[in-house]
This record gives structure tokens, C-alpha cells and sequence, in this order.
């Protein structure tokens, strides 16, 4: 069983929520606070303030600590990258990573594989170790996938099917696979530029919306105005955003200065 959790953003949260529901004594390993926004107020990640709403208790991690009673911990989504000494000193990590590997090691597999439209999709479960997502892995699955949905849908989807395997994980947390790494690819960190889609054509622009739900979004500079797009939908709605070969119609933006809006409600407030 998991009696320690390794998580810092919003990808983590579900992860962290059903283990609380689903476990005793959990110890919570997160990163800590960080001057964010206009005015560079310290404020604490998610992971933090789900923790002291629910009485649970967490540590900001640290390189040199030693958790001397953690028998395994699971690690989703978490900001710091361990050294070698911190894993001779805590080697019961495992590490949940959305794509089947040995493909789509990296930083962004969801991403990535919306953007190769990637038909066999997956999670796997592997124990860490020094190298990038290679150690042995003691669970994999393949999940039902169409390539029409967006990131926060692939996201969901993989979170349902860990919850619904979870007995099956646990019973495999001492029975360890040797990956074989003969067809190994890698994935990069996207930046902001990747989130333009001013110079695209349709397909790409409507792939790089749904690719970048979660991580962006995909953003267009129209009228000299920053808008970012969230959703897009076939119909115009009344917003139009011409590209290389045709125009795009999104449903859902933020418009720069204001909060994110459902299309029609942004129409009116031009009109």
C-alpha cells in the first residue's frame, strides 16, 4: 500500500483525493509556496491547500531527507526531479507517467500524443530511478481513446482507470518489469510560443487547442488582442479567427483582460 504521495500541481489533485479516501496515515510530500501573479504574493500549490482543508499531513520536499517510514509512495505530476542520492535514501517511489512506455518519456506524453494524433494511448507505473521514466514498471494499460478529445478529457480518462485498477496496482508493487527501451521516445517542455496558432492551418490549430487544455492554452493574437482559446466548436458563434487555409470558431476564450467567458456572452459584451 502507499502511505507517502509526491504531487504539486492540478494533475495531482485526483490522484491525492482518492488515495485520502482510500488509505490510512498519508504523508504528503509537495513543493513549497511561491511568489506568483502581478504583485508576487507567496501563495501555496494546490496540493497545500487541499492537505490543511483536509487535515492531512505534508512536508516540503527536500533532497536531503530520509522518510525513514515510508514503506512506498506514489508520485504524480511532481515538480522536482529526485537526485540519485535521494532515491538510494527513498527507493519505494513509484511513478505514474500517461503514456505507455517506453514511448513518450518526458514532460508532456498527454500533450504529445494528441499532437501525433496517437490512436493507442496509455498509462504505466514504474518504479523510479535515476534515469528519465526507465525503471521497471509494475503496471501498464491501454484505455479506450478518441482522437477527437482534449488533454482535461485524456486526463480524466487514465485517473478513472487507475481508480478502477487500483487493487490490481497495489497487488503488483513488489512484482517488477524490465522496460524495454528499443522503441523509446522522448517529449519536450512546451513554452508559450508553442501555444500560438497564428501561423497554422485548421487541423493544427484545432489540434493544439485540445492538446493544450491544461498546460496553456492555445492563444491567437487577433485585432492586435491577446485571446486565449480554451474550446472551438464547427458553428460560428460569432467569432471568427481566419488562419492559413480557412478560419477557426471557438466556443470558449479568454479574452486578454478578462476572465475566461463563454463565447456568445463575449459577443455581447463587443456588441
Amino acid at each position: 500500500m502507499f502511505n507517502y504521495f509526491f504531487g504539486s500541481d492540478s494533475r495531482s489533485l485526483g490522484y491525492l483525493k482518492f488515495l485520502h479516501e482510500n488509505t490510512k496515515n498519508l504523508t504528503v510530500v509537495t513543493t513549497e509556496p511561491i511568489k506568483t501573479g502581478r504583485g508576487k504574493k507567496v501563495k501555496a500549490n494546490i496540493i497545500e491547500t487541499f492537505c490543511f482543508e483536509n487535515n492531512i499531513e505534508f512536508k516540503y520536499f527536500n533532497q536531503n531527507d530520509n522518510y525513514e517510514d515510508m514503506s512506498n509512495a506514489l508520485c504524480v505530476s511532481f515538480k522536482n526531479i529526485f537526485s540519485q542520492e535521494f532515491l538510494r535514501m527513498n527507493n519505494n517511489i513509484f511513478n505514474v507517467h500517461l503514456s505507455l512506455l517506453p514511448k513518450f518519456k518526458g514532460p508532456s506524453p498527454v500533450e504529445t500524443q494528441i499532437l501525433n494524433d496517437e490512436v493507442n494511448i496509455g498509462y504505466s507505473i514504474f518504479k523510479i530511478d535515476e534515469k528519465v521514466d526507465s525503471g521497471p514498471l509494475i503496471f501498464s494499460n491501454k484505455i479506450q481513446h478518441k482522437t477527437d478529445l482534449y488533454a482535461s478529457d485524456v486526463y480524466e480518462n487514465m485517473f478513472n482507470d487507475f481508480a478502477n485498477s487500483f487493487n490490481e496496482i497495489i497487488k503488483n508493487l513488489s512484482t517488477e518489469f524490465k522496460q524495454h527501451n528499443e522503441n523509446e521516445t522522448f517529449t519536450k517542455k512546451f513554452n508559450k510560443s508553442d501555444f500560438c496558432i497564428n501561423n497554422d492551418d485548421v487541423k493544427t490549430a484545432h489540434t493544439k487547442i485540445r492538446a493544450f487544455d491544461v498546460i496553456g492554452p492555445a492563444y491567437v493574437i487577433h485585432n492586435d488582442k491577446n485571446i486565449k482559446i480554451h474550446k472551438y466548436t464547427n458553428n460560428n458563434l460569432g467569432l471568427e479567427i481566419k488562419l492559413n487555409d480557412g478560419y477557426i470558431f471557438p466556443s470558449e476564450i479568454t479574452p486578454e483582460g478578462r476572465n475566461r467567458m463563454e463565447v456568445e456572452d463575449y459577443i455581447r459584451g463587443v456588441k
